[in-house]
């Protein structure tokens, strides 16, 4: 099987087909295009999500506790504490493990997360380290948000720029191989982007009607999962998208789709109102941007682009893990 997440398919058939016993207490089940699980706690809601950071080298501790804060923003919810699963592979030196920690903890600390518990592990089954979180978040009852509430009619606003993650893992783990050269402060400039629990908790409190942040295939992956969920369409206008000027440049010089790029640090907000959210926003400086509309129809989503009209209908992988077997000789 290729690198990267389950097909929506493979994923109903293998895995949700399997769940059977459902709770009366749980809100939000599992489901394609849902992140997150949602558990009532009375007056507010327990929100819960697990990540795994499988494609960085560098920062992975900091890459793991913004994904996964970053799921419970898209439900709307305050992080409050994270557990940590750190396999590591038999040469792994005391000082990386340190590492590895002191990177969650700062990561953490700058959420007003605690650091509430998890595993560590030596293994001869991984290959370089593997950080898995389980971040646990609250919200109020009547203010989670998921991703079913996307409407025909709806604009569809995303923050910052896509790329943002992928961008950062490239330009730490292979500078090398690029023409031009990448200042430690250009990067430290996009892991800076990671988060979008700002933007999260306050599209929820102006009250959209569907977050998810954008993760793994891109922009046009997150919309798929969007419109899977809520049973709608959506076009997307490819000029309107924002794009790094670094991260232009990295795709053009890798042959990569910006579209369909890791872009943790971005969040994809559907609102009936998109102008007012993109006003709300810039007020507290962050910027945002109306890519596209939500459309009637079976998740069909089409892609405008000078001219020319894609319509993706099938699971979006991510152009990063296309480059991972570019790299390795896959392909």
């Amino acid at each position: 099987m290729k690198i990267g997440k389950l097909s929506g398919d493979t994923l109903e058939r293998m895995v949700l087909s399997t769940i059977r016993f459902l709770r009366e207490d749980v809100l939000v089940h599992a489901g394609l295009g849902e992140d997150c699980s949602v558990i009532d706690f009375g007056d507010e809601v327990c929100i819960v999500t697990s990540d795994p950071i499988t494609g960085a080298t560098e920062g992975v501790g900091e890459l793991a506790v913004h994904v996964a804060c970053n799921d419970l923003a898209a439900n709307g919810g305050t992080p409050v504490g994270v557990q940590i699963v750190l396999l590591l592979p038999e040469q792994s030196r005391e000082e990386q493990i340190r590492h590895i920690m002191e990177d969650i903890q700062q990561a953490a600390a700058s959420l007003e997360v605690e650091v509430i518990g998890g595993h560590t592990e030596i293994t001869s089954r991984v290959a370089s380290p593997v950080v898995s979180i389980t971040a646990i978040g609250r919200a109020p009852k009547d203010r989670y948000v998921t991703s079913k509430g996307a409407k025909p009619g709806d604009d569809i606003v995303i923050t910052k720029g896509v790329g943002i993650e992928a961008t950062a893992i490239l330009a730490r783990d292979y500078s090398d191989q690029l023409p031009f050269e990448i200042s430690e402060e250009e990067i430290r400039w996009f892991t800076k982007q990671l988060s979008v629990v700002p933007e999260g908790l306050l599209a929820a409190e102006h009250g959209v009607h569907a977050m998810h942040d954008i993760t793994e295939g891109g922009l046009a992956g997150a919309v798929r999962e969007i419109c899977q969920a809520a049973g709608v369409g959506a076009e997307i206008r490819e000029a309107d998208v924002p794009v790094p000027y670094l991260t232009r440049v990295i795709c053009e010089f890798f042959g990569l789709d910006p579209l369909r790029l890791l872009s943790s640090g971005s969040m994809l907000i559907v609102a009936p109102k998109g102008e007012e959210l993109v006003e709300k926003l810039s007020e507290q400086g962050i910027p945002a941007f109306i890519v596209g509309t939500i459309t009637e129809g079976t998740h069909p989503v089409v892609i405008h682009k000078s001219g020319e009209r894609e319509e993706i209908t099938a699971h979006v992988e991510d152009e990063l893990w296309k480059f991972f077997r570019r790299e390795e000789g896959a392909e």
